[in-house]
């Protein structure tokens, strides 16, 4: 037996030190929810086909896309619920850049690769001073640009006519406010089977793009009978580019522009979770700093603290030796519980560290249980290794049947709720698992070396 008990021992040992090298710094490791940290709140106004009716699902379908996009641009515990009839609030905690989030949340991201009927030309980029070291110089450029903006704006009045000739044609802007009329849908974001980011010839950022079988066919056939002719890349009734077909392509393909690293990567998102059932107009979107603030956090943590020292001096004083290993089987359940939740990457919100709290309360609990029972047995005249092993058999049926429904409550919680409760229900499952490796087995193997070390202890 005394061999056994040495092997606990030492697996105690080697869990403690794991668990300990992953928390600390537990500053720097364990992430936090928005009420704890602050992030992004963004608010969206949905807009029907006719006036602001939706099909029944679409506010379902809009929450669904939204957070496949968040899911994807790497943001832990986000928030996404419904507000009314036609609000969905969006909260990303963590987030500091609101236009990037405002991209990704509120851009329809509608892609259609359509035929170019005509395009209209670029206009001549503005004069700037500083890009010229004498007057004269600067004022040429600035005859030479009018000249220029002359010609383009009876360009332009070439082109509205050309518009208004060809009403069933679609009249497009570039990023260059270049004009074009669009035909032929050939391919949309609905064909789509990927999209990601990679680099042009030139090491720019870009999006590679592949189609599903069906997208594959019509893109295809349009850059077969497109060949020396454009054909724009269109998002959001936006012109992202108009390149010019040189062969015929199947299969993949890629979408180039003036993108940074971010913007292509935010774009490639967006393709992949697949554009909004309906459009949305953005109503609300600002940063918003920590719920409590830093002051009350740590009032918060301090006021754990203090609650956790209270019940590890009633444990000693109330059980004496016995509380000696219910408080260091209390110190490893939560130590092990901060590291699981560091580990799998959870985030911790005010309600998750109400349910570290509870697991304080929960591992006790299983404790006093454990010593009643050993109590008990003792006053039937067993020794105090039999009372040891007779208390934990017996009191292992509660504690297992209480925290077995616990988790069940738990896993209700976390498939029903959304945010800052599935927080609460991830950190409660977590303390649950932790409070009763510590009072199964840290408390027996801690309670079976004292006892033997003291063999004249009474219970």
């Amino acid at each position: 037996m005394l061999k056994k008990d040495k092997i606990r021992l030492a697996i105690i040992i080697v869990v403690f030190i794991a668990a300990a090298a992953v928390v600390f710094p537990i500053q720097e490791r364990v992430k936090l929810g928005l009420d704890l940290k602050g992030g992004v709140h963004i608010v969206l106004l949905a807009k029907g086909l006719s006036g602001n009716t939706f099909e029944e699902d679409s506010i379902e379908r809009l929450i669904t896309v939204l957070r496949n996009r968040v899911d994807q641009y790497g943001v832990t515990e986000p928030q996404i619920q419904r507000e009314g009839m036609d609000r969905v609030a969006v909260d990303l905690p963590g987030v500091d850049d609101p236009a990037a989030a405002l991209e990704l949340i509120g851009r329809t991201a509608v892609l259609q690769f359509r035929q170019v009927v005509e395009a209209g030309p670029t206009p001549p980029p503005k004069v700037e001073r500083r890009n010229y070291s004498t007057e004269e110089a600067y004022n040429r450029a600035v005859s030479n640009w009018n000249g220029l903006m002359y010609t383009f704006e009876r360009s332009q009045v070439s082109f509205d006519q050309s518009a208004k000739d060809n009403p069933s044609l679609f009249p497009a802007r570039d990023e260059d406010n270049r004009r074009y009329l669009l035909g032929e849908i050939y391919v949309t974001g609905q064909d789509l089977s990927n999209a990601a980011m990679t680099r042009d010839e030139l090491g720019k950022a870009a999006v590679a793009i592949s189609f599903n079988r069906e997208g594959a066919a019509a893109f295809e056939k349009a850059t077969a009978a497109n060949i020396q002719k454009q054909i724009a890349i269109v998002l959001d009734d936006m012109v992202i580019s108009a390149p010019v077909v040189q062969t015929k392509i199947s299969g993949e393909g890629r979408i180039t522009g003036n993108f940074t690293d971010s913007e292509a990567s935010r774009l490639s998102i967006m393709l992949r979770a697949g554009a909004l059932p309906v459009e949305v107009e953005v109503i609300e979107n600002r940063s918003v700093g920590p719920t409590l603030g830093e002051d009350s956090i740590r009032s918060g943590v301090r006021s754990g603290l203090i609650g956790a020292g209270l019940v590890a001096v009633f444990m000693l004083v109330y059980y004496g030796t016995l509380g000696i290993a219910a408080d260091v089987a209390l110190g490893t359940a939560m130590l092990i519980l901060m590291a699981a939740v560091i580990l799998l990457r959870a985030t911790l919100t005010l309600p998750g560290i109400g349910g570290v709290i509870l697991t304080i309360g929960m591992a006790v609990d299983g404790n006093i249980l454990i010593y009643e029972r050993m109590k008990e047995e003792y006053r039937s005249g067993k020794t105090i290794m039999a009372a040891l092993d007779s208390g934990f058999r017996k009191a292992l049926v509660v504690i297992l049947d209480s925290n077995v429904t616990t988790l069940i409550a738990a896993g209700v919680l976390f498939y029903f709720g959304s945010g800052p409760i599935r927080g609460f229900a991830v950190t409660l499952s977590l303390g649950v698992l932790a409070a009763m490796f510590g009072n199964i087995v840290v408390t027996r193997a801690l309670l079976q070396i004292l006892l033997r070390s003291k063999k004249n202890l009474v219970l």
